[in-house]
């Protein structure tokens, strides 16, 4: 997974600075045959729509799933799509938009055809920018690389999540987000206050000190890789290592590793905390046309909210308030987007704790 890569050039007169995002994954192919089939319904195809090889059909379908924000269902989820002109009725949705996302389809490339000024708006950021912010969200960008590099290494897990993977998931996450974060620069100035003893491999992570700024962290990325994955569409929430959560009855019922015949009421708070992390934050940040410089004022501004305020270091705030005044003047629009997430996301955040806890 290629995540993303800057390129600044400060003594260029016409210095360009390049911050962007890729959640697809690498492809190495020759050029396309001439006789190209759809590969959502296995009709002629046309080129390449969005990332996969598909008809002009398939791909006006998925373009109109995501900039529409549609959510489908499918209790079989292995229906049949493949092209047929006597059938009436169209094909299942939900499968079709699966089938779109397993064939390589990437919901950021729709936002990135209907959004023709985040580039510019990123070089008027880094234009206005004072130096010491500019170097802030490298800081960042870089702490997310490393982040992306680390889960390349993680053992291939089931991609459906049941209780017992996601939270060995999250444990292996939680030691690595420690490991990493303690040697970032940014994350130990906004923590320098904070009592962090040695934690043992196996503790449990809520016990941890920086525990809440980790799994904001694990939160964030969540919200991220949903929408980027199309969870948002198929009503499933996408971890960071790609596991995901389907939030219909019977697949939630598998999760919780329960009986078919089960009562899930009991446990329908910890689906509803699941469940708010994809309809309130992933559906807000989606179409929200977040490049990857006001995501990382995003994140920024989440992660020094969570450090208790007795202990927050005081250029910490000055820096948030810094980058917030920065992209005010230049996006103010992508500025109160940024001020409408951040509370949803501490929202969230806490929900999700407090799900987890109940599922340990």
């Amino acid at each position: 997974m290629n995540l993303y890569s800057t390129n600044t050039d400060w003594n260029s007169s016409g210095s360009q600075c390049y911050w962007t995002m890729d959640y697809s994954p690498a492809v190495w192919s020759s050029a396309p045959p001439q006789e190209m089939i759809c590969s959502i319904c296995s009709d002629k195809a046309e080129g390449y729509h969005f990332g996969a090889i598909s008809c002009a059909a398939c791909g006006a379908f998925f373009r109109r799933s995501v900039s529409d924000q549609k959510v489908y269902s499918c209790s079989n989820r292995q229906c049949n799509i493949a092209h047929d002109p006597t059938k009436r009725g169209g094909s299942c949705r939900f499968c079709r938009f699966l089938k779109c996302v397993t064939s390589g389809m990437m919901p950021q490339d729709v936002k990135a055809k209907r959004t023709s000024s985040s580039s510019q708006n990123s070089q008027s950021l880094h234009k206005t920018m004072n130096p010491s912010s500019v170097q802030l969200i490298d800081e960042i960008l870089m702490f997310r690389h490393r982040l992306a590099a680390e889960r390349q290494h993680f053992e291939v897990m089931p991609s459906s999540a049941n209780r017992t993977t996601l939270m060995l998931s999250m444990h292996r996450e939680f030691e690595m987000l420690r490991r990493v974060c303690l040697g970032c620069p940014f994350f130990v100035q906004i923590t320098e206050h904070l009592h962090i003893p040695f934690v043992e491999t196996g503790s449990k992570m809520m016990n941890d000190p920086l525990g809440d700024i980790l799994l904001l962290l694990y939160v964030f990325e969540t919200c991220l890789q949903t929408g980027a994955r199309g969870g948002l569409q198929l009503d499933r929430l996408v971890l960071p290592n790609m596991l995901h959560v389907d939030l219909s009855d019977i697949a939630f019922n598998e999760f919780l590793e329960c009986d078919i015949q089960t009562n899930i009421d009991p446990f329908r708070h910890i689906q509803d905390a699941f469940g708010n992390l994809v309809r309130n934050i992933s559906r807000l940040i989606q179409p929200a046309n977040f490049d990857e410089p006001i995501l990382c004022i995003l994140l920024y501004k989440c992660m020094t909210e969570t450090i208790p305020i007795n202990y927050r270091h005081r250029f910490a705030e000055v820096n948030r308030d810094s980058l917030l005044t920065d992209l005010n003047r230049v996006d103010s629009m992508a500025y109160r987007s940024v001020q409408d997430a951040a509370p949803l996301i501490h929202h969230g955040t806490h929900r999700f704790k407090e799900a987890i806890a109940n599922l340990s």
